[in-house]
């Protein structure tokens, strides 16, 4: 990557999870902050600038859709940042509903691998990965 460092925020219940992504998104030269519920994700979105947020879609405290919502309604004029949503058993219902929400992206856990997920945020983000 050769602009400035691109921050990515995971926020995920599974910790084995989190650790993968966080270790994917790394080697490739994100700066990556990490998140285990939707509460404590939100208040990280507040606090800081983020170019991504990796999320959930069910979480304990504030589940993923519920996220969506808080931040569509606390949109700032600082921009928010873009969101892939992964979800276990979303149906098409519900992802038309998240993107509506202002989800950018959204995958099925067991059908995407995470370099296909960090593939993705390369495009939301428009930059190069690092070899």
């Amino acid at each position: 990557m050769n602009q400035k460092t691109k921050k990515v925020l995971i926020i995920d219940d599974n910790q084995d999870l989190i650790e993968i992504y966080q270790h994917k998104f790394i080697q490739a030269g994100f700066s990556v902050e990490k998140a285990e519920n939707g509460a404590w994700g939100l208040k990280k979105i507040q606090s800081g600038h983020f170019d991504l947020v990796i999320m959930d879609m069910s979480m304990p405290a504030m589940d993923g859709l519920e996220m969506l919502h808080q931040i569509e309604q606390e949109k700032k004029a600082k921009g928010y940042p873009k969101i892939i949503v992964l979800s276990n058993t979303a149906l098409d219902s519900e992802i038309e509903e998240m993107k509506k929400t202002g989800a950018d992206e959204c995958f099925i856990k067991v059908k995407v691998t995470p370099a296909e997920v960090l593939s993705r945020a390369s495009e939301l983000l428009n930059i190069e990965l690092r070899r």
